[in-house]
């Protein structure tokens, strides 16, 4: 064993490598390398099928480990070999050298040749690693669900051919568009031509940016499957070497070998797939960092033509011009632009194929609800005759709709889709608002629909630039001269005493009529651009403001015949007018600041505007080491304000629609809603403080602050908190329970986290902190029953018969309507009282917040009952005994027929008895 040792020792020390075709060689984690032959390596001629090592590569194989099998082999010979190791170690280099390529190769013997001849390697790799042969059967069936479930997840090849084509495709319509753009800026672009360029590029951009997100997603499950698979090789490679020789087993090999091929080919198809996944996002990459290239070029483009906008860019109309030269440049002209727009649109289509149906059906559920509004507020009286004018009109409302609807997406299409799609904006705006507008003011919207249909045909016909120029002057002109006719303080005076909107409306004609006015200015002495920009921002961002109120007024009607109807019934009156209110207020502040968005974009001022602000906002204000933005501080009252109101809004809607159709028990959706409502600001409080840079990990100092405060100042505060959460949890009072606490009786209004409010039957609110509810004793008289007890005490004169008394109260008492009869009313008799027999009239009544009335109608009953019976309800009686008296008051006093107690005490007064 000694020279065992020593010849291994001098073997790893000197042994060079060799180089073989195998899969198998895995270098093991503790830093030795083993050969692990794989049985397809070894069965090849028996089974003829072709081995996993013909997709391998050569690996660096230690000789070291090739002598250790050797060495296993032939212990017998060990003390010879070693001599004549160190004896000719040339002469030992070269046997091994002849022999191990013939020992690795395998032969088409018979199964027992094979497996002596098979090299039986030493497992590196722990017993432990293997796996026992009575889990192999699971353990297969276990793998065999893993391969499926990786070949499931991939792509098949005609898939991956067809992601290569299209991807080979985009990048040459990158590149072909790519020119255009650079040819286009290259000359003089139009701000229209600019902004059609960057909405295109813009697509592109987020088209690519979607595309890169999967295919890092697909890289990383590829990536994990290839780790998966690597990670099942080597229990099943150590399992095999360990049980390959193993007799009576050959069925248990065969099946490890076939685990082995399946992982290696699962393996090769997910490292496949990954490469070419790979490729594909290094490909899409680069175009992404092509067309960032290319909107940055755009980009400065539009600020250059900004920044000429103040700048002569064109001759005076008045001067002459080359008629030969522009003959010559009216077919490029005309065509270019044309063939962009074109191609640009016809692209955009392409690639949203279904958008077209999406619209439609989006229209006809449209059509559908306001077909089923409006025969639903047919026969309701209180909705307004504007609200049937409209909705006799369902075509066009529910056109309204949709193009509100998808006014976002409409932002992001070339520039002419989206022009044709605004034109129809021109069917509601004439169908629904012209017969909701004053006579006089109809003939302006008409013609304003008019100057918008003629705005949109001369930017959609790209004309040569000359004749664009007069073009475009002539519109102008008749838009100047038609508007400035239809305001004339002759025709439209009357109607400024009309309303406020009526004033705000003449206010923004007058600035149009400016803009128009400086546009033809602009236009004749040469500021080609400018005239443009103030021309369009006057006639289509009148247009815009046009559309946008009819929107406002429409959908204000709709929500106010909305709430008439019976599935708004569940609201409050109050919350009713307040919604419609708040409702009316909330889109006519939406459109108002989509108006100012279109109008700046229009003027070619909203980057800039964009910047100064965010600039602004983003300036940090503070000192020592307290600092802040004016972004961030308006950040925090945001969120603040929209966390309360969404915590508003979400509790109504549980209170008010969700709970109640719960089959849950009294009190739970009050509990429910007013949890949700503290959650809610919670989370808001949270998120306002994460916008303000507030670090939560650094409360731990402030909580134990905290803790010292609850100690001392907020020990009532907490107390009446925890109080507040016992009510809600527990529920021993719920809202509208009527309360007896220390002798305050009042109806529960809220239950708040501090406090609760008691109304009493007086009127007054008071305020009970929620500690004294939980501590002190609480009479419920609504906890489980609305029913309670009302006692009538009745007093009826000494000789009356007690049985007819009885008879009699009963019967009154089951005679009133308010008297709860599922419980009878009875009657008792106390006992004999100084000067009657007592008696109790006992019913129930079925309301709390009415018993004390029915009382009072039931004591007046009884005694009408009594007095028509002739049983006397009587009185006390008082014996009077004076023992001294004046002369002149016991001469009254026997006047008045007062019976005196003695005649000697009479006759001692001088009084006659």
């Amino acid at each position: 064993m000694f020279f065992a040792k020593l010849l291994t020792c001098r073997l790893l020390s000197t042994g060079r490598q060799l180089s073989v075709s195998s899969d198998s060689v895995r270098q093991i984690p503790h830093g030795t390398t083993c050969l692990a032959c794989t049985p397809a390596d070894l069965d090849l001629g028996r089974r003829g099928y072709t081995p996993l090592t013909q997709h391998g590569s050569s690996h660096r194989i230690p000789r070291g480990a090739v002598l250790g099998e050797i060495l296993d082999r032939f212990a017998p010979c060990i003390v010879a070999v070693a001599l004549l190791f160190v004896s000719f170690p040339p002469l030992i280099r070269g046997i091994q050298a002849q022999t191990l390529p013939v020992r690795l190769t395998p032969s088409n013997n018979s199964k027992q040749s094979q497996e002596s001849e098979a090299p039986t390697v030493p497992p590196t790799r722990s017993v432990d690693q293997t796996i026992p042969l009575a889990q192999i059967a699971d353990r297969a069936e276990e793998l065999d669900h893993l391969l499926q479930e990786i070949s499931s997840q991939l792509i098949p090849k005609s898939e991956l051919q067809e992601s290569q084509t299209k991807a080979e495709e985009q990048a040459a319509e990158t590149r072909r568009r790519a020119l255009q753009t650079r040819d286009l800026l290259a000359g003089d672009p139009t701000s229209l031509d600019l902004e059609d360029e960057q909405r295109y590029w813009r697509s592109r951009s987020l088209e690519y940016a979607a595309e890169r997100k999967l295919l890092t997603l697909r890289a990383g499950k590829l990536e994990e499957q290839v780790q998966t698979l690597e990670a099942q090789q080597p229990e099943w490679v150590a399992t095999w070497i360990q049980i390959h020789k193993s007799p009576g087993i050959g069925a248990i090999v065969e099946r490890i070998k076939q685990q082995l091929d399946k992982i290696q080919a699962a393996k090769w198809q997910a490292q496949e797939q990954l490469n070419v996944v790979l490729t594909l996002q290094n490909r899409i990459s680069q175009q992404d960092q092509q067309i960032s290239d290319i909107l940055a070029r755009v980009r400065q483009a539009r600020e250059r033509e900004r920044g000429r906008l103040l700048q002569l860019d064109g001759r005076p109309l008045w001067e002459a011009r080359d008629s030969q030269a522009l003959e010559r440049n009216i077919g490029p002209s005309f065509h270019r632009p044309f063939d962009r727009s074109f191609t640009s649109a016809k692209e955009f289509l392409g690639a949203h194929k279904i958008v077209p149906f999406i619209l439609a059906t989006v229209y006809l559920l449209a059509l559908l609800g306001v077909f089923k509004l409006r025969r639903y507020v047919a026969s309701l009286p209180e909705v307004s005759a504007e609200a049937h004018q409209v909705l006799g009109r369902p075509f066009s409302v529910a056109l309204l709709v949709v193009l509100i609807g998808t006014g976002q997406y409409v932002a992001s299409t070339p520039i002419a889709i989206a022009f044709v799609f605004y034109l129809f904006y021109l069917v509601p705006l004439l169908r629904l608002l012209a017969p909701l507008t004053e006579s006089k003011l109809r003939i302006l919207l008409y013609v304003l629909a008019i100057l918008y249909a003629l705005s949109v045909a001369y930017l959609l016909i790209q004309l040569p630039p000359p004749f664009r120029r007069e073009l475009y002057a002539l519109l102008v002109l008749g838009a100047l001269v038609s508007f400035s006719w239809l305001v004339r303080p002759s025709r439209i005076g009357p109607l400024l005493s009309l309303n406020r909107k009526t004033r705000v409306l003449m206010v923004g004609i007058r600035a149009g009529l400016v803009l128009l006015a400086a546009s033809l200015v602009a236009n004749v002495v040469g500021f080609v651009s400018l005239a443009q920009v103030l021309g369009l921002s006057a006639s289509v961002g009148s247009f815009v403001a046009a559309s946008l109120y009819c929107g406002v007024r429409v959908l204000t009607l709709i929500l106010s015949t909305f709430l008439h109807t019976n599935w708004a019934h569940a609201l409050p009156k109050m919350r009713t007018d307040s919604i419609e209110r708040w409702g009316g207020r909330l889109l006519s502040l939406a459109a108002s600041l989509l108006w100012l968005n279109s109008t700046l974009r229009l003027l070619n001022i909203y980057e800039g505007l964009m910047g100064a602000l965010a600039d602004m906002f983003q300036r940090p204000i503070g000192f020592d080491l307290v600092h802040f933005t004016l972004g961030g501080a308006l950040s925090v009252v945001l969120i603040l304000l929209f966390g309360y109101s969404l915590a508003n809004a979400f509790t109504f809607f549980l209170r008010k629609v969700v709970l109640p159709r719960l089959p849950l028990n009294r009190g739970v959706p009050y509990a429910i809603s007013t949890i949700a409502y503290y959650v809610l600001l919670l989370l808001a409080a949270l998120a306002a403080l994460s916008a303000a840079g507030v670090e939560l990990n650094k409360f731990t100092v402030l909580t134990g602050a905290l803790g010292v405060g609850l100690g001392f100042g907020l020990q009532n505060i907490v107390n009446n908190f925890v109080s507040g959460l016992i009510l809600l949890f527990e529920r021993p009072i719920h809202v509208g329970d009527t309360v007896d606490v220390g002798g305050l009786v009042g109806m529960v209004r809220r239950i708040g986290a501090r406090s609760s409010t008691i109304l009493t039957f007086q009127g007054a609110e008071v305020i009970v902190p929620n500690s004294n509810l939980i501590s002190n004793q609480v009479i419920n008289w609504t906890l489980s029953s609305q029913w309670r007890r009302v006692d009538v005490p009745v007093g009826v004169a000494y000789g009356t018969d007690p049985e007819r008394v009885i008879k009699l109260l009963v019967g009154v008492a089951e005679s009133h309507p308010g008297v709860l009869l599922a419980r009878p009313p009875m009657a008792f008799f106390l006992g004999f009282g100084e000067s009657a027999l007592k008696f109790e009239l006992r019913f129930w009544s079925d309301r709390q917040d009415t018993w004390f009335q029915l009382q009072s109608d039931v004591t007046v009953a009884v005694a009408k009952a009594l007095r028509e019976a002739g049983i006397e309800i009587p009185f006390p009686q008082r014996d009077l005994h004076v023992r001294s008296i004046d002369a002149s008051a016991a001469e009254n006093v026997a006047s008045n027929g007062i019976r005196l107690t003695s005649s000697a005490d009479a006759t001692g007064r001088g009084i006659r008895a």
